[in-house]
C-alpha cells in the first residue's frame, strides 16, 4: 500500500490512514487491523477511535507501539467492545532513516461494518480533506498509466455528462472591423501549398502530439466566424445580382411588348 520509505514523513507530518463513516454500533471484539512489514518492524503506530458514547465526541487512544512492545513483523490490534466509534485513525511514524515499516500488505477487517467503508488514506504533507472534498497536492495523477506527465494523465476512455475548459481568449475578434480577413483566393492557395487551414494543424501533427481542447474550440470558432463573414458577403452579393436580375427582367419584358406593338403595325 506504501513503499518502505515516504519522504516527508516526520512526527509532525506522519502517514495517516482514516475511516470515516463508520455505522452507529458497537464495534465487536473480533475486528482487527494488522499489517506485515516484513523484516522491518514499525518504530511508532498509533490507533485512535473517536468516540461518540453517551456524546463524548473525542479521539481515544486505542493503541500506541510506543507503549506495546512488539519486535517482529506483524503487528496486529484488537478493537475492544467499550464505546461507539464513527471513525478510526492509524497513524505510522517514520523509523530509523525515515523508513516507515509499513509494506503493501497493510489490512483492515472491521467484522461489524461493511468492510473497507469510508477508508480514506491521507498522506498529510500531500493530501488535504475538506467534507468530501479530497485534494491532492503535489505531483501527477496517472490512470492507466505509471508515468504521468500532467496533472492528470489517463490512458482511456473518459465518460462525462460535461467537461468544462478554462481559456485564455475568445476570438469574437473575427467580428471587430479592424480584422484582416483573408480572402477566399488565399484560403485555396494556402489550402493547395499546405493541404490544411491556415493556423489549423496539421493530421501529422495532432497524431503526434494529440490536441488541447480549449485552444482548439477557439480555433474552429474562428473558422466558423470567418465562414460566416465570407457567408454575408456572398449573401450581399447575391442580393445584388437578384436586384439586376429582376431588373432585367422587366426591361426584358417591357422590349418584348414594344416588339409585339410594333409587328401588330
Amino acid at each position: 500500500m506504501f513503499p518502505n520509505h515516504i519522504s516527508g514523513v516526520t512526527p509532525d507530518n506522519p502517514v495517516v490512514i482514516l475511516i470515516e463513516g463508520l455505522p452507529s454500533a458497537h464495534t465487536q471484539a473480533g475486528a482487527w487491523v494488522g499489517w506485515t512489514t516484513r523484516s522491518l518492524p514499525a518504530s511508532r503506530f498509533k490507533i485512535e477511535g473517536y468516540d461518540i458514547y453517551n456524546s463524548a465526541n473525542v479521539w481515544r487512544v486505542i493503541a500506541d507501539n510506543s507503549t506495546v512492545d512488539y519486535s517482529g513483523s506483524n503487528f496486529s490490534v484488537k478493537i475492544p467492545t467499550a464505546g461507539i466509534y464513527s471513525k478510526l485513525k492509524f497513524t505510522f511514524y517514520n523509523g530509523i532513516n525515515g523508513v516507515v515499516g509499513l509494506s503493501e500488505l497493510f489490512f483492515i477487517h472491521t467484522e461489524a461494518t461493511t468492510p473497507f467503508a469510508g477508508l480514506l488514506t491521507q498522506l498529510k504533507t500531500n493530501w488535504q480533506n475538506n467534507g468530501t472534498n479530497l485534494t491532492y497536492n503535489l505531483g501527477n495523477v496517472g490512470i492507466g498509466t505509471s508515468s504521468p506527465q500532467n496533472k492528470l494523465d489517463v490512458n482511456g476512455t473518459i465518460h462525462s455528462k460535461e467537461v468544462k475548459v478554462d481559456v485564455s481568449g475568445w476570438p469574437d475578434y473575427v467580428f471587430k472591423k479592424q480584422y484582416d480577413l483573408v480572402t477566399l483566393e488565399q484560403v485555396e492557395k494556402h489550402i493547395a501549398e499546405k493541404g490544411h487551414l491556415e493556423n489549423i494543424p496539421s493530421e501529422e501533427e495532432v497524431l503526434k502530439g494529440g490536441i488541447s481542447l480549449g485552444e482548439m474550440n477557439a480555433k474552429l470558432l474562428q473558422k466558423i466566424e470567418e465562414l460566416t463573414l465570407y457567408m454575408i458577403d456572398l449573401n450581399k452579393k447575391v442580393n445584388v445580382i437578384q436586384d439586376n436580375n429582376d431588373k432585367l427582367v422587366k426591361e426584358n419584358k417591357a422590349l418584348v411588348k414594344k416588339i409585339d406593338k410594333l409587328e401588330k403595325k
